[in-house]
């Protein structure tokens, strides 16, 4: 029964391209586009999280915003959190803002520069998302765009998100 219960984890890492990371996930305070309340881990403690490093910049990045703000949608938000960090360093919040919501995005932005976030997530290059399990580790990343519309990168994520 066991080995029945890991096999969607197995099947849905290997759909989405999961690249398994063994390291803890660091701490995080991120700073909203909004100016709202910083963003810690502890805000989606027992939820499966997708964290995304995007640009205004990144041509991948402006066609997954939209497809991932479905996503977040889809799942729904007491199963999954969705967290969209920007990298701009150029762009000030409100065009970061304007830029996404331009787009149809209307989750929650996030500044990787105003939080001191370490360009380590990203300095290989962009888009990348790294997928968190509920118990606050890193289950992998995902380098590069992903096609987050499809049924099964969708059923893949939806696999993963705590039940």
């Amino acid at each position: 029964m066991l080995l029945f219960a890991l096999a969607p984890l197995a099947r849905a890492e290997d759909v989405l391209g999961v690249e398994r990371l063994d390291d803890a996930v660091p701490a995080l305070a991120l700073q909203s586009a909004t100016g709202g309340p910083t963003l810690d881990q502890a805000a989606w403690a027992g939820k499966t999280v997708l964290l995304h490093f995007w640009a205004t910049w990144c041509a991948p990045c402006k066609e997954e915003l939209p497809a991932l703000e479905r996503l977040a949608a889809t799942i729904g938000p007491t199963r999954f959190t969705l967290v969209l960090v920007a990298v701009d360093t150029n762009a000030s919040a409100s065009e970061v803002l304007d830029y996404a919501r331009a787009l149809g995005v209307h989750l929650p932005i996030y500044l990787a520069s105003a939080g001191g976030v370490s360009n380590s997530f990203w300095g290989w290059g962009l888009p990348v998302s790294y997928l968190i399990d509920a118990e606050g580790q890193f289950i992998g990343r995902l380098r590069g765009p992903r096609a987050w519309n499809e049924p099964a990168v969708l059923a893949a994520v939806t696999a993963l998100a705590t039940p």
